[in-house]
């Protein structure tokens, strides 16, 4: 059992009265598992025959609980990115959203590690654009990792301030996610450190932080558009309080789908979910509606400039790239998310690099274009190969020139064929024993 702050012991069983015990007892066990699968890349059925250990959940058809025995991760298709491991609670918040138009444009303004970056991805089935924020480079950098392994190529991953982003968009977006920072009171059974560093100060400055946060969605806020916050925190400074706050904007309460509250506890205009209620960590959020009317300009985008005939041709020799609309910066060749100068991590799918007046591919053209490749070496699934060429292997293969490895017809990445034997280019930070 975890070391509880005395005083958060107080204030819990002031919020849950005679349940607290089963909370505490809750607290006890070990925390549950849970993965989403990308249905951008595959059928969700694909997954459940592959996978051991999965059992289905009420509130998505792509969500999954995970059996404390199972190790999705060292399948070969969590390599492939054909699904994402996430804690069960953390998936409810935008389960809720359920499926969004193609055409959507989306903000997740708080997004790493990219667990709801990536199931946002998958509700707009690959399409629309996804602008996903990570204040901290370094996390960003992962939130970047992730995307790219996901293989989503709609996805725009920024480094800004939440005032940078409203001044940089303006009222440009359909759906905000503000998965805001929080004291992390929801996760002190996985993360002691939470338990450690709880203090009511420390709830205090979350909340007016979150407030902050909350102001910078709405200035980055279609009217009529939907705003989701969501915490991992029971406080009510930093849940119903806020919630109140975005209200007094000019919001309109939405009540989500019944099949992702049932295992809540509504409290205002949201839900509240519980260790001792759903098998998951501790979890809040709630969805809006902007009814106010808007005073930010949607802030012009610059077009970048466009690959020549020979930076075509070069790719082309690698993926199908018809009907592309292929860009240029400095060295670099991309199909864009989004046409703007501003700076980003990541802006759609980078096909790769101009070296010495080569092309050479990015992971992320293997990783996202799976369909378009020329070429692909698929290795059967429980083949000793799949974890040579994950480890950073040669492997045998007759292929010329730059070809996609696949696993069971999922491509982990890609590599360079010549004399029967494939060259690797599985990025060297990805690689690892299987």
């Amino acid at each position: 059992m975890i070391d509880l702050p005395e005083k958060f012991i107080r204030r819990m069983g002031e919020l849950l009265g005679d349940r607290l015990g089963d909370y505490l007892a809750a607290l006890g066990r070990a925390p549950a598992k849970g993965l989403h699968i990308n249905t951008v890349k595959c059928d969700p059925s694909v997954v459940d025959a592959a996978v051991d250990g999965l059992g289905k959940t009420s509130f998505a058809d792509n969500c999954r609980f995970v059996a404390a025995e199972s190790r999705p991760t060292r399948h070969p298709y969590y390599a492939a990115g054909l699904y994402y491991m996430q804690e069960p609670s953390a998936m409810l918040p935008v389960a809720a959203l359920g499926r969004l138009g193609s055409g959507t444009r989306v903000l997740d303004m708080c997004a790493a590690p990219g667990g709801k970056t990536s199931m946002l991805a998958c509700a707009l089935g690959g399409q629309g654009l996804l602008v996903s924020n990570e204040i901290e480079r370094s996390r960003a950098v992962v939130l970047r990792e992730n995307v790219v392994r996901m293989g989503y190529g709609n996805t725009v991953i920024t480094s800004m301030r939440p005032d940078g982003l409203a001044a940089a968009f303006g009222e440009y977006f359909d759906v905000i996610v503000a998965d805001a920072p929080c004291s992390g009171e929801g996760m002190m059974r996985k993360e002691e450190e939470a338990a450690r560093n709880w203090s009511e100060a420390n709830v205090r400055a979350c909340a007016a932080r979150q407030k902050e946060i909350v102001r910078s969605a709405d200035a980055c806020l279609k009217r009529g558009g939907t705003l989701l916050y969501s915490t991992c925190t029971f406080s009510p400074e930093e849940d119903e309080e806020v919630a109140e706050f975005v209200i007094s904007l000019g919001y309109e309460p939405i009540e989500p789908p019944a099949a992702v509250t049932e295992c809540g506890v509504k409290c205002g205009a949201g839900y509240k979910f519980f260790p001792h209620l759903f098998d998951g960590e501790g979890q809040y959020f709630c969805m809006f509606r902007k009814i106010s009317d808007g005073t930010g300009a949607v802030r012009p985008k610059k077009p970048y400039a466009r690959a020549s005939a020979a930076d075509k041709r070069a790719v082309g020799e690698v993926a199908d790239i018809s009907g592309l609309d292929i860009a240029k910066k400095d060295d670099m060749l991309f199909v864009p998310a989004l046409w703007s100068d501003m700076p980003c991590l990541a802006n759609g799918i980078m096909l790769g690099r101009l070296e010495k007046g080569r092309f050479v591919p990015a992971h992320q053209l293997f990783a996202s274009m799976r369909s378009r490749l020329n070429s692909i070496i698929d290795l059967p699934l429980g083949s000793d190969e799949i974890g040579a060429y994950l480890g950073g292997a040669e492997i045998a293969g007759n292929a010329r020139g730059y070809c996609g490895v696949a696993a069971g017809g999922y491509v982990l990445g890609g590599g360079k064929g010549s004399g029967g034997v494939i060259k690797n280019h599985y990025p060297k930070g990805l690689r690892t024993k299987q």
